[in-house]
């Protein structure tokens, strides 16, 4: 069989213990357990996956905040539609903010330096780059965004799948297109920033 199918698909089962861990078992604080599970997503990334990465252009700069911010602006527009329509997800977006919005001062530290990065380098430098052996661009865009949004079923939330499929093809097209992992990183940085901490749906 392949070797990198192999090492696709056994990322992939290590990425979803460990999600399964973070989110429905939870031994120990979810931050505690989540952070460790993407340092060990990077470990992978960095060990088996082809990532590129080099400084970035203020053109691409550019890129990665207004996609970034833009990402923000469409699920703040979703949030507003949320109440607007009276749609029964509020509950359960006071249950996702609970869980992952960020607290203490090393939450903060763990979400930009560790969580972030690692998401970024797993699935798309990773998981992405795996598939795009066997396939073209788009499906592989497609397709990892598919399997980034299922592994976030253990939440049990319907948002935080919704918010993989929205985000990850933005970030994986962007990684595609610029061919530099800090743009993606980037812009999932400056989304999380307003979303969790900035100026919190909630």
């Amino acid at each position: 069989m392949n070797q990198q199918f192999i090492q696709l698909v056994t990322g992939l089962i290590i990425a979803h213990l460990l999600l399964w861990a973070s989110f429905a078992w939870q031994p120990v604080s979810f931050w505690i357990i989540f952070s460790f599970a993407l340092f060990i997503l990077i470990g992978i990334s960095i060990g088996f996956g082809s990532i590129n990465s080099r400084m970035i252009t203020f053109g691409q700069l550019l890129l990665a905040v207004g996609s970034g911010v833009g990402l923000y602006a469409l699920f703040t527009f979703g949030k507003f539609l949320i109440g607007w329509l009276n749609l029964p997800f509020l509950t359960q977006l006071n249950a996702l903010y609970a869980l992952v919005q960020p607290i203490e001062w090393w939450h903060f530290l763990v979400l930009f330096l560790i969580v972030i990065p690692g998401e970024e380098l797993f699935w798309r430098g990773f998981v992405f780059q795996k598939l795009r052996f066997w396939m073209k661009p788009v499906p592989a865009i497609f397709i990892s965004t598919v399997l980034y949004a299922v592994a976030h079923i253990y939440a049990g939330t319907l948002l935080l799948l919704v918010a993989a499929l929205v985000a990850g093809p933005v970030w994986s097209y962007l990684y595609y297109r610029t061919e530099n992992m800090v743009i993606p990183i980037v812009s999932h940085s400056i989304f999380n920033l307003f979303l969790l901490v900035l100026f919190p749906l909630l």
